[in-house]
């Protein structure tokens, strides 16, 4: 099965002996990614949860029911964790400063500032903060512009429970 890199926009392509696939379909890291980035991003998560004592997750996203969806989905797989959910980006900033969440599911497209210029705000002024983009708009320009800012890209189109929670679970502490 050929696999693209979801690591901070790698795109690279890996697996078996077949033509190239979609790009715009993520799939799992590479292996120069797969070992660095997960141990690197675990030890920070520890960090974090040793300091506050709870893992906090913001989802940034203006589509009710994939907001509602998503929440779901990831209480039901993390009941331990706290979700908090924003609409816009004046409102996750302010989620941002007052609940300090250790990762951040962010929409490209959003009402006011986009999710990527939003990143790139809330990255330079907390750069621990995990930030996953999700977005419909899987573009070149897009997933290149995410690799200078957020630490994941998935596009909706491509995105699965499983896909997902499989990251989430390699970036979360064992304790969670």
């Amino acid at each position: 099965m050929i696999q693209v890199c979801y690591y901070k926009g790698c795109g690279v392509v890996y697996g078996e002996k077949e033509p190239l696939s979609d790009r715009r379909e993520t799939h799992g890291l590479c292996p120069k990614h797969l070992e660095i980035s997960l141990k690197e991003i675990k030890a920070e998560m520890e960090k974090m949860i040793d300091t506050t004592g709870r893992l906090r997750v913001l989802i940034v996203e203006d589509n009710t029911l994939f907001r509602q969806l998503f929440k779901e989905a990831l209480h039901n797989r993390f009941p331990s964790v706290e979700i908090y959910e924003a609409i816009e980006g004046g409102e996750a900033l302010l989620q941002v400063e007052t609940l300090r969440p250790n990762l951040i599911f962010m929409d490209i497209r959003l009402p006011g500032e986009n999710g990527l210029q939003l990143t790139q705000k809330i990255k330079a002024r907390y750069p621990n903060i995990i930030v996953i983009i999700l977005t419909g708009y899987d573009l070149p320009e897009y997933r290149e512009a995410s690799s200078q800012y957020a630490d994941y890209f998935f596009s909706k189109d491509s995105l699965t429970s499983k896909n997902i929670f499989t990251l989430v679970e390699s970036i979360l502490p064992t304790r969670v």
